[in-house]
């Protein structure tokens, strides 16, 4: 989980200033929705919230045939689900140890000292 949270800090790095709140707020948001997914696989019925989600954003997709913008946004809001499903993956697989030639890489810079 370290990992995850240290690459989420590392894209909002990069960020201009006036943006980095906003995009805090959302990794913080994706973060929250992980831990909440795994709370949740562990008692069972992830699946089935993850397939009604999917269902319902499809859904609106292929009823939106006539409504171009809605069927983007529908696809935009598909594609964040999605994210947010491979972020939990990530943290459930996550080491619980630093991998510090991942952060580097993330980073684009090397710690002082090989640290």
């Amino acid at each position: 989980m370290k990992n995850v949270v240290l690459s989420m800090l590392a894209k909002i790095s990069h960020i201009d200033a006036n943006m980095k709140q906003l995009t805090a707020r959302i990794e913080a948001q994706s973060l929250m929705i992980s831990a909440l997914v795994l709370a949740v696989s562990k008692h069972g019925g992830v699946t089935e919230m993850i397939e009604n989600a999917n269902k319902a954003i499809n859904t609106v997709i292929d009823s939106a045939e006539s409504d171009a913008l809605l069927k983007s946004d529908a696809t935009i809001l598909l594609g964040e689900l999605q994210g947010l499903l491979t972020i939990s993956r990530a943290v459930d697989n996550a080491d619980d140890e630093i991998n510090r030639e991942v952060l580097d890489e993330l980073t684009g810079s090397a710690y002082p000292g090989g640290h």
